[in-house]
């Protein structure tokens, strides 16, 4: 295959963007690995962007089968040509953005040529702009010509921008030139894509090599000097960890680019942070982890999802949930995740299998920790080898192809060498969660030693689930795990012990997908709720409640503590409210902690937002979106945090303390 040397500059087609010894450098580099060579279409993108002036000169090289082609270019840019080798084709506009291409019996390697420009517009607002601040350019915004009917093609891009500009784009960096004659130029390749991303900025470039993988930062002067080496650092770290389970990473380089755009997207072999969120101290230990995982699941693995999102939690479970078990904070994070689900309201409760996208909300609930705890559960039933056997399989079978949950099923299958559809039919086909209750245990000498028995049920109204039960026996010289499988209403179990058991707890790290049976309340009780109401006790506080509910509420007077509402308004508002209303002790002492502070009454769905003047309120309620699954927050003057928690459940109905004998 040869490069796509040709470029458009003001409509006049000849002249490559990029200079010789690049030029020369990239046709060497451009080999498609022999799992793809059968490719049929190929892209040859050749550009030249300006982003301080919004403008692209493109060039598209690309082979078509014979017949009429639909082209979609998005409004501002022109489809200027159409030539097929030194003959020139007909181009036919059919509406503002849609173009029509006939193409000869056979078929023909076309050239396009377009230009136009992109507005910089406000990132803030807009999901596709191009500025000198910086630049974006998504999959779907039509920003190169399209054609219906063409799902995956093989990629080679070059682009040149002006000097103090980079860029990054869809694939791997296989070659660049810095700053020539006033020009940055790069060039990045696919195998197999579905889609090209693009973004710019006025970055500086910093990488390091991690086992023949290029890292890299793309970070504005500021962020790179503070941030940029931390960045790396973990990058460097994850890839090794995340390869060693998941399989060779799927590209040759990884990027981490900045943008004025409050968010973190990932695509493939790059990611894109707000330049915003970057130097918030927990983004290299969480987000980064899951954006880099992405490139295994989502962008390397695609996901069909017409049959359901499975990357999510996937990605989910082997990065943020492998680092939490890392840090010892696992079953503190499994815990949440049923703090969340046990949070979803009834018409909320959907299966896996509908899961489409989407991080917020009841989809990040079911999407991202339902589907991470159900990989959870998949490990512990076939064992930690098995399962990154698994996911191994996933990647060879499926890499730039699409895969749906059953591909999983059937990866997870093999690697156990067993059946799994029994378990992955009910964990993604059904709604709702298994309750448990432990009852009839009892302990009795047997010789030198004691024999447990007990019986553990499914009480929920819906057909019993597949599940394995961890149990925990604790006695005076320490403990000991058991498990108990149980795919029917009910299990009994028999457990042989060395010593007396002094308790028995049944799942008692909230390693199972259940529904806890007396959940504490937390914020995301009332949040997720569309009933609740407010009461607020001065005026000027909806567009608060708004951003914390993510709706406008019903304005309200009247407390009903069966029903969920919110209550916002001073400090002294708040307490005096509490005062009349009698509600607890515990409500009451938190009406003055810090300068400002949300918490959940234990006894009703009601949660409390109280601040010492507006714009310590408008500091809480900004962050309180990280916080749903908590049941109280605390801030001092400067915003700083300085309490969080969660109410202490009551007793739970799965353990049971046992007589000395």
């Amino acid at each position: 295959m040869r490069p796509c040397n040709v470029q458009a500059r003001k409509g006049q087609p000849g002249r490559s963007f990029l200079g010789p010894l690049v030029a020369v450098a990239l046709a060497l580099l451009w080999v498609l690995p022999t799992n793809v060579a059968a490719q049929e279409i190929h892209k040859f993108l050749d550009l030249r962007i300006d982003p301080a002036q919004g403008r692209i000169d493109g060039q598209l090289e690309v082979n078509l089968p014979a017949g009429r082609h639909p082209i979609r270019l998005r409004e501002g840019l022109d489809l200027l040509q159409a030539q097929s080798g030194d003959h020139a084709l007909n181009i036919q506009r059919t509406g503002p953005e849609t173009y029509s291409l006939r193409i000869p019996r056979g078929g023909r390697t076309v050239r396009l040529v377009w230009q136009g420009s992109i507005a910089a517009g406000d990132p803030l607002r807009n999901r596709t702009f191009l500025g000198e601040s910086g630049g974006f350019l998504p999959p779907e915004a039509g920003w190169y010509p399209s054609f219906d009917g063409i799902e995956s093609f093989a990629l080679r891009l070059t682009a040149t921008v002006p000097d103090g500009q980079r860029f990054v784009a869809t694939g791997t960096l296989s070659g660049q030139e810095n700053a020539t004659a006033g020009r940055y130029s790069a060039v990045y390749e696919h195998p197999r894509t579905d889609a090209i991303a693009l973004a710019t900025g006025p970055w500086r470039e910093r990488s390091v090599d991690v086992d023949g993988v290029r890292v890299r930062t793309l970070f504005p002067p500021e962020l790179d000097v503070a941030h940029a080496e931390t960045y790396l650092a973990h990058s460097a770290e994850y890839l090794r960890l995340f390869a060693e389970r998941a399989g060779p990473y799927p590209f040759g380089s990884f990027t981490i680019a900045s943008t004025p755009m409050p968010i973190g997207f990932a695509f493939p072999g790059f990611t894109l942070l707000g330049e915003r969120v970057i130097p918030l101290p927990f983004i290299p230990r969480t987000s980064l982890a899951h954006e880099l995982m992405h490139n295994w699941w989502g962008t390397g693995v695609l996901v069909d999802y017409e049959s359901g999102n499975w990357a999510e939690g996937l990605t989910t479970f082997m990065a943020d949930y492998f680092l939490d078990e890392m840090r010892g904070e696992a079953a503190q994070t499994r815990y949440r995740w049923l703090l969340d689900l046990a949070a979803l309201p009834p018409d909320q409760v959907h299966p896996l299998r509908r899961f489409k996208g989407g991080n917020q909300g009841a989809n990040r609930i079911v999407g991202y920790n339902r589907g991470a705890l159900l990989f959870e559960m998949l490990r512990e039933d076939i064992g930690p080898a098995a399962f990154d056997r698994g996911a191994q399989l996933i990647r060879e079978r499926h890499l730039f192809e699409r895969a749906d949950w059953a591909d999983l099923q059937q990866a997870f299958s093999d690697a156990a060498d067993r059946e799994l559809g029994a378990f992955f039919e009910a964990w993604i086909q059904r709604p709702g969660l298994p309750e448990l209750r432990l009852h009839s245990v009892r302990q009795k000498r047997d010789g030198q030693h004691w024999l447990l028995e007990g019986t553990l049920e499914q009480v929920q109204a819906e057909p019993p689930w597949p599940l394995r039960v961890p149990l925990l026996v604790r006695h005076d010289t320490g403990s000991e795990r058991h498990a108990v499988t149980l795919n029917a209403r009910s299990a009994d179990f028999l457990i042989p012990l060395d010593h007396a058991a002094r308790a028995l707890e049944a799942d008692p790290e909230y390693q199972v997908l259940r529904h806890l049976s007396d959940p504490p309340t937390i914020l995301r009780s009332v949040t997720l709720n569309p009933d609740t109401r407010l009461l607020a006790l001065q005026e000027g506080l909806e567009p608060f409640a708004r951003a914390l509910l993510g709706h406008i509420p019903e304005r309200t007077e009247v407390f009903d503590a069966r029903e969920p509402l919110l209550v916002m308004g001073s400090s002294e508002d708040v307490a005096r409210w509490l005062h009349d209303t009698g509600l607890s002790e515990i409500s009451s002492a938190f009406a003055h902690r810090g300068a400002a502070r949300m918490w959940t009454s234990p006894e009703t769905p009601t949660v409390l937002v109280s601040a010492d003047d507006f714009e310590a309120l408008q500091r809480l309620v900004g962050m309180l979106r990280h916080h749903g699954h908590r049941s109280y927050v605390v801030q001092e003057s400067s915003g700083r945090t300085i309490e969080t928690g969660v109410w202490d459940s009551p007793n739970s109905v799965l353990r049971v303390e046992l007589e000395p004998l």
